[in-house]
């Protein structure tokens, strides 16, 4: 059930790219990221209490692994995806998240040094495709900028695109760490629902507690008032599910396995995004190697991991 639970979580992140980037057109503001942090923190509030309420056994909390849940939700849906939706928007969902994909080699670092976990040789020849289609993707983003260097008319649009893929890799690389300390709290406390809660009211504590520092709290729920939209609704249901999987899977596999499963992400994204953003997305021989390289490194650690 791991391996079902992650592919489904990298399926929900995947639709959820793509509806934030149709949610966001024209906007050049945070809006829909809070907007569905906002609703995070609503819809897995709602999922915990009725987790608790049908569940046989009476909740018990640990009180040693909440600050782990709480710095993997400022991690993952605070800091990280909030660095990811900025990189959507300057470079699109299939790019963002191609780059944002190599997560994976900082979870598994994070789980080798700090969970001792063991990478078995198959699963970890798929990691290695997995990492390749990343390196490749990277080399093929860093060509594109040095290209359009040479148009002063671009010389705007390649800066946007290289802070873009910058964001992204801070994102990777912040996502990894989140998904490292949602393990760690699970090994203390097995309860996905309660870790998956305290992650997103975390994050949106940080989120109100950010743009009150910036003296911009107001300005951010009169835009979220504006802003709000059916993508952005559904998007914030996609977040709110794709977590919650993620933190079912880990319970039951290596977190770096569950990482690496997960990020068959960009496959579903750049699939997605292509059908229904045509004109924004452009899909070259390199993308579809990265996506076969991808592909294939998830299935043979969905198939061999244990």
């Amino acid at each position: 059930m791991g391996v079902l639970f992650a592919v489904l979580s990298a399926f929900s992140f995947a639709i959820n790219n793509v509806i934030i980037k149709k949610g966001a057109r024209g906007s050049k503001s945070n809006n829909g990221f809070y907007i569905t942090v906002l609703m995070n923190a609503i819809l897995l509030g709602i999922c915990f209490f009725i987790a608790v309420l049908i569940q046989k056994e009476p909740f018990q909390i640990s009180w040693h692994a909440i600050p782990f849940f709480m710095l993997a939700g400022l991690c993952t849906t605070g800091l990280g995806r909030m660095t990811l939706y900025s990189s959507i928007l300057r470079v699109g969902p299939s790019k963002a998240s191609a780059v944002r994909n190599s997560t994976p080699v900082f979870t598994t670092l994070f789980a080798i040094i700090v969970l001792h976990e063991k990478i078995s040789l198959i699963p970890g020849i798929g990691m290695l495709l997995l990492i390749g289609g990343v390196l490749i993707a990277g080399y093929g983003f860093v060509k594109d900028g040095n290209r359009s260097k040479t148009d002063l008319a671009n010389t705007d649009l390649s800066k946007q695109a290289m802070i873009g893929y910058g964001l992204a890799i801070f994102s990777a690389a912040i996502f990894g760490i989140g998904q490292g300390l949602r393990k760690q709290g699970l090994n203390i406390m097995d309860d996905a629902f309660f870790g998956a809660c305290a992650g997103a009211i975390t994050s949106l504590i940080f989120i109100i507690l950010l743009q009150a520092g910036k003296g911009k709290l107001r300005e951010t729920i009169a835009g979220v008032k504006k802003d709000f939209n059916a993508y952005f609704l559904i998007a914030g249901a996609l977040t709110s599910i794709g977590p919650l999987l993620f933190f079912l899977a880990a319970s039951t596999l290596q977190v770096s396995y569950v990482s690496a499963i997960a990020a068959a992400e960009p496959l579903i994204t750049t699939v997605v995004s292509a059908f229904f953003i045509k004109h924004q997305e452009t899909i070259t021989p390199g993308t579809w190697l990265t996506v076969l390289m991808i592909f294939s490194g998830t299935a043979i650690i969905a198939l061999f991991a244990s």
